[in-house]
């Protein structure tokens, strides 16, 4: 008896002890005893410099850049997250009781256009207000401002809003488990779970971390991804920055199985963010799926520095430093309160940066021949007219956001946008979203008329292939492309070297059984003038890109116009054309870059261009290229 009573008293006393434990606070991040480590640490640079970011950017909207609205949800609770980070860095109760401020219309339901907890209101809303709420409750827990029975009311509100965004999810949900949507509500649901002080069924935490590695999984691929989102980057810095990486670095800390960096494409991810990142233009990346060009990064850029693998770690430090630390413009990826991830895990002088270019396994990561298919080239990362484009398979199809993408390509550089998409989904022409209308691909009918679109997987017909100067090609097919042509077959290269006498230069090689019309988009800021048998994209910079038709080799007719985007990209709302046709479906076109006042080198082509087995080759300048079914070559 004595025994069992004994076993009885030591049981309460740990549940008690163990109470006692969980009720401490940081624990989401970092622990109580991490915070007088990170308060030293602030004195320091790069690390000061962080910081003082923060400090600047506390009642401003949740860019960074202008004063914050009143009536902007997003811009209030972002506003709460950074004084709550600026409390554990100074230890001022100022900062707790701003964020309190903040926030306790929210949990009260003040705020009308944010019912609490309500499965009507949009999931995102949702989301973005629980998870800010919830960061703000862990970091300033403990805070005078923040006494026990506001904590204990936040704490519960805090579950019922987790209880709800598990079960319902919110309005205007994508369902698909590819969709960010659906990565967002689990780790939200799973970030609040761990955040609060309420009773949690531990089953509906574990399941919120399954959702989100099925997310992972269905949106990133799995063994031998590289991690590209299949939605596209806009649609990486969003739900990894906000939600899933802070969930994966608060549920490891719970539970070191559970850590997401166990899951490969989940750390090559963080690698993705930075390298088709692009200083041109303020700061554009290429982009398939969602075309948002945009480079808020939201927190993914001082996430990488934990997720990412360790041998590409030199290489996203030197690039981060260059694109958002001291060497670049000093924001330290601050969009919608990101500064903290950068503070909590940039390792400072611990990792000497590198030149990504001399680091071998990122350049073997250029290529995803067993992921969702992006092929990556790029001649440097130094800074504006650094040279990138981007080529898709679309190995998996298309999830969460349906482009018609599959065997399109993007080209940008000198700092300016050569080749991109046509933005999101949503405006139209003719009832069809105009983005259809945007694609560098074939198409079946004259882009402007009415067209019919489907998700299918293209597929790599042989390995991409990275040389050491970030050229190389790729040989991608389909039998039936997104926009309706048939056995669409598309050979590209990018060719980076002196000898072509361009800055650079690509060539595209299809073939198909009714791709009627060939087609480039760019941005309208870019002129486009036609010549017999060549068309040269303009940038108000000087710098231009010219296009050589080689087959068909005469009897071209061009045209060019302007069409609404999507969507912006940057402030531009509107794309210019050209296109051309070819009744075969087959086509030879060789693209040069050059700089403001550069001359385009002489373009020649012998050979076969009929059907799909092409056979022949190319001469740039001085560089020689074979072309076979197989594949473009250096000879």
């Amino acid at each position: 008896m004595k025994t069992k009573r004994f076993q009885r008293i030591l049981t309460a006393l740990v549940a008690l002890l163990s109470g006692i434990a969980a009720a401490e606070h940081p624990r989401l991040f970092f622990g109580p005893g991490d915070v007088p480590t990170l308060r030293k640490k602030v004195r320091a640079e790069p690390f000061g410099s962080m910081a003082a970011r923060l400090k600047a950017d506390l009642e401003l909207d949740q860019w960074g850049k202008a004063p914050a609205k009143s009536t902007e949800t997003y811009d209030q609770v972002t506003m709460a997250f950074r004084h709550a980070q600026m409390f554990v860095l100074t230890g001022d109760d100022k900062h707790a009781r701003r964020a309190r401020e903040i926030i306790e219309p929210f949990i009260e339901g003040k705020v009308s256009a944010v019912p609490w907890a309500s499965p009507k209101l949009k999931g995102l809303t949702s989301d973005m207000v629980g998870s800010r709420v919830a960061f703000c409750y862990d970091l300033c827990h403990g805070a005078p401002s923040w006494d026990a029975e506001f904590s204990g009311r936040v704490s519960v509100k805090l579950k019922e809003m987790g209880d709800m965004i598990f079960k319902h999810g919110g309005a205007e949900q994508n369902r698909d488990p590819a969709s960010n949507w659906q990565g967002i509500r689990y780790a939200t649901a799973g970030l609040i779970y761990l955040a609060c002080d309420e009773p949690v069924n531990d089953t509906d935490l574990k399941t919120c971390h399954s959702r989100v590695v099925r997310y992972l999984t269905e949106n990133l691929g799995g063994n031998g991804s590289m991690g590209w989102n299949i939605e596209g980057l806009g649609y990486n810095y969003f739900p990894m920055g906000n939600y899933v990486g802070p969930f994966g670095i608060a549920m490891a800390r719970r539970d070191p199985e559970s850590d997401f960096r166990r899951l490969p494409q989940v750390r090559m991810t963080y690698w993705t963010v930075y390298a088709p990142l692009m200083k041109a233009m303020g700061g554009i990346h290429p982009d398939f799926g969602d075309d948002n060009p945009g480079t808020n990064g939201e927190g993914v850029y001082g996430q990488a520095f934990h997720f990412a693998p360790p041998e590409l770690l030199p290489g996203i430090v030197w690039w981060y430093e260059r694109m958002y630390g001291a060497a670049g413009n000093g924001t330290h990826d601050n969009a919608r309160g990101g500064t903290l991830w950068a503070l909590l895990f940039h390792p400072g002088n611990t990792v000497k940066p590198q030149d990504p270019m001399t680091i071998p396994a990122w350049r073997n990561a250029m290529a995803d021949p067993k992921g969702n298919g992006y092929v990556l080239f790029r001649n440097g990362w130094q800074d504006e007219n650094d040279l990138c484009a981007m080529v898709y398979a679309k190995l998996r199809g298309a999830k969460g956001h349906n482009g018609p993408d599959a065997l399109s390509f993007r080209i940008l550089g000198l700092d300016s946008a050569w080749a991109v998409g046509g933005g999101r989904y949503g405006p139209k022409t003719n009832g069809q979203d105009v983005y259809w209308r945007s694609q560098n691909t074939l198409y079946p009918v004259d882009p402007d008329e009415k067209l019919t679109t489907n998700k299918n997987a293209g597929k790599f017909s042989a390995s991409p292939v990275i040389a050491n100067d970030g050229g190389g090609s790729a040989a991608m097919e389909i039998t039936l492309n997104n926009l309706g042509v048939t056995n669409h077959k598309r050979l590209f290269a990018a060719d980076h070297s002196k000898e072509t006498g361009a800055s650079a230069a690509y060539i595209v090689c299809d073939s198909s059984e009714n791709g009627a019309f060939w087609q480039f988009c760019t941005i309208e800021p870019n002129r486009i003038t036609t010549d017999a048998n060549s068309f040269t994209v303009t940038a108000p910079n000087g710098a231009s890109l010219k296009g050589n038709v080689l087959h068909p080799a005469s009897g071209v007719t061009f045209k060019t116009g302007t069409r609404p985007r999507g969507s912006k990209f940057l402030e531009i709302e509107n794309n210019r054309f050209v296109h051309f046709g070819n009744p075969e479906g087959d086509y030879l076109v060789v693209m040069t870059v050059v700089p403001k006042g550069g001359t385009h080198p002489q373009v020649l082509a012998k050979g076969t261009w009929n059907g799909p087995q092409p056979d022949g080759m190319v001469k740039i300048g001085n560089r020689i290229h074979t072309i076979t079914a197989n594949g473009i070559t250096v000879k």
